[in-house]
């Protein structure tokens, strides 16, 4: 999405391949772009992060960004520069906005609980706290499958049938059972997108989305000023590259603020003036 947003605005020029599913298959492709001459070749995913720095030190006059969890900001080059996002920060947004409805058991359901998750998890139950000091939150369900939506259903009435008022998921596969279930007992969502399926919009208020324009932005500008390299981005609340979007007004949570964007955006100035802190999260 940022490709095409700065695509459209006339700062670049994109190609897209989708559907890259081993190692070997990128590593071809970004050999293929390279002897093409493209400015900036992006292996998106931890996936693929290896073979970034693979192909980079390969041909150390083509420019590379590489995508990964927390430690690949410590790993970028002259020719390869490095993203991540912060999942605690991720995770605590979240939990500010679901204290933000008011809402009372909170349940979670999602489908696997991985280290790369967990984090955020961790620092959900911070930020719920934060902004709901008197929430509850019920034992998160995880289910172990990311595309099945019947456990996913099953799991979001084991929550209902405990109190839940509002479930917390993710946007996958599995996610049109949890707003199915949602629906039909009559509370709230949060964290599907609206696409998930057309339940969305009457049941879920939003989710924490990653924007990558602005480290777009930024890579970009660095290669027109002839500085790119040894240079790591971090998507966080306050440098906006984590944002709260797909926001619908639901009647399940009639106490989420109409202005939410704007408390959200206070929260960011918040952060990076120092105001407000999140506290390690380990």
């Amino acid at each position: 999405d940022a490709a095409k947003a700065l695509e459209k605005k006339g700062e670049i020029k994109a190609s897209i391949v989708e559907s890259v599913t081993t190692s070997t298959a990128a590593e071809a492709d970004f050999r293929q772009y390279a002897s093409q001459g493209y400015d900036l070749i992006i292996g998106w995913g931890l996936d693929f992060s290896s073979s970034v720095f693979k192909v980079g030190k390969e041909l150390p006059k083509t420019h590379f960004l590489a995508t990964g969890s927390a430690d690949i900001l410590k790993q970028d080059t002259a020719n390869v520069e490095t993203w991540s996002y912060a999942s605690d920060q991720d995770g605590y947004l979240e939990g500010w906005v679901a204290g933000k409805t008011g809402l009372s058991p909170v349940g979670v359901v999602d489908g696997e609980l991985a280290p790369f998750n967990e984090v955020s998890y961790k620092a959900f139950s911070v930020g719920l706290k934060a902004a709901n000091p008197k929430a509850v939150q019920l034992k998160s369900i995880f289910t172990g499958n990311w595309e099945d939506p019947t456990l996913a259903n099953q799991a979001s009435k084991a929550q209902i049938a405990a109190g839940a008022k509002l479930i917390v998921t993710g946007a996958e596969g599995y996610t049109p059972g949890v707003l199915s279930a949602a629906k039909a007992a009559g509370i709230a969502t949060l964290g599907a997108s609206n696409t998930s399926s057309s339940d969305a919009a009457s049941v879920n208020v939003g989710l924490v989305s990653l924007d990558f324009t602005p480290t777009l932005e930024a890579v970009v500008a660095h290669l027109k000023s002839k500085t790119f390299g040894s240079h790591s981005y971090d998507s966080t609340i306050a440098n906006k590259g984590l944002i709260f979007t797909d926001i619908n007004q639901v009647s399940a949570a009639p106490l989420l603020p109409k202005d939410i964007t704007t408390e959200v955006n206070k929260l960011a100035a918040d952060l990076g003036s120092g105001k407000v802190t999140i506290p390690a999260i380990n």
